[in-house]
């Protein structure tokens, strides 16, 4: 009888979560026996944390302790605020892989119901933090301002393995999904194709002989930008200029990349009290909008600068695989609220700070 009561009363207690808390209660439990707290509380406490300016397992027990009367409005808290080393053992033992599908499942139903997914771009990004050695790819929905999904890519083989596979479980169709260098292989662009989306794939040197043409294709064409955007402020001037060329008739060999309809150069300036640095990169796209390969190549890079900037995540050293793995899960999530809350116009530093602050305002990202 007693055992029903506490079922009742921890079922009770997750009604009364916020809807993104409660969602990932049904993350499996690793622990088998010696439990003083529950999973939901340490995930929560995690969760609430890193949405606050937390990095490391040290900084979450600190917030848990600072905000445990805030914490109990919510949560069971039984056994109080679990150690450095709980925290640490749980995600050390927490299977990536359901924690990252239920991420997954949450991301998914908030991107469901799309506005106009023509200028939708799903940027895939990978990232390797010297740190932990931890290799990981992410799917960043620009339009949503969600992390979609990340997958840890395996010990001896790179991201060309895990990209594919992400492709296939997202819904792509519509969007313009965009893939660093080390990503621009044939297969790709058809598996992109075959999902009826469109690509934009950087071309570096790994494809030493189509590099060079389309470099040399450029130096051929002296008309002016397709496209051209400026900004200016805090005493600096930003230039972006796109050129795209639709006559690839001069180039060889390009029939195995399905549909590919132009390369673009994108020419970035930044002036600086007078001293001006510029960088050229290149593209192969299946575009023939200039204005939506612009908005792709620019949206691309929201991610990987957000995590290296605000969350700080090239110097984390969780170095246990599953511990570091779990670690960018949680940052993604935190990233998604913190990006999906608008009423704060700010930065998502700065919004970090204020959740951490201000408990009504944490409520607002929770319940974004």
């Amino acid at each position: 009888m007693r055992k029903e009561k506490q079922t009742i009363e921890e079922e009770q207690l997750i009604d009364e979560l916020p809807e993104l808390l409660a969602h990932f209660t049904v993350v499996p439990d690793p622990r088998a026996h010696n439990v003083q707290h529950k999973l939901t509380d340490i995930l929560a406490i995690a969760i609430c944390a890193v949405i606050c300016g937390a990095n490391t397992f040290t900084e979450i027990v600190q917030y848990g302790q600072g905000k445990q009367a805030s914490l109990r409005k919510f949560l069971e808290l039984k056994n109080g605020i679990p150690s450095h080393d709980t925290f640490r053992r749980v995600f050390m033992v927490l299977d990536a892989s359901a924690w990252q599908g239920v991420f997954f499942s949450w991301t998914r139903s908030l991107v469901l119901e799309q506005t106009d997914s023509s200028t939708e771009v799903r940027a895939v990004d990978g990232k390797f933090s010297r740190a932990s050695g931890l290799h990981t790819v992410s799917v960043w929905a620009s339009e949503h301002h969600v992390v979609l999904a990340q997958e840890q890519v395996p010990d001896k083989t790179n991201e060309i393995t895990v990209i594919p596979e992400l492709l296939e479980v997202l819904d792509i169709a519509g969007t313009t999904v965009t893939v660093d260098a080390v990503g621009t292989q044939k297969q790709i662009a058809w598996t992109v194709r075959e999902h009826h989306a469109d690509y934009v794939l950087a071309l570096k040197g790994n494809h030493p002989k189509l590099f060079e043409d389309v470099k040399w294709l450029f130096t051929q064409h002296d008309e002016s930008a397709d496209w051209f955007s400026q900004e200016k402020g805090h005493g600096r001037t930003e230039t972006r200029e796109v050129w795209l060329l639709n006559d690839l008739s001069f180039l060889e060999d390009i029939s195995a990349w399905r549909d590919l309809a132009g390369v673009a150069r994108v020419r970035s300036s930044r002036e600086i009290k007078g001293e001006v640095t510029m960088n050229d990169r290149y593209f192969l796209t299946s575009h023939t909008d200039v204005t939506l390969l612009a908005y792709a190549v620019r949206a691309h890079w929201g991610l990987h600068w957000i995590l290296d900037v605000a969350f700080d995540e090239d110097a984390n050293r969780a170095r246990t695989e599953h511990a570091q793995a779990n670690l960018v899960t949680l940052r993604h999530l935190a990233l998604n609220q913190l990006k999906r809350e608008t009423s704060l116009k700010a930065s998502i530093k700065t919004k970090r700070m204020r959740a951490g602050w201000d408990d009504d305002y944490l409520l607002k990202v929770l319940h974004a």
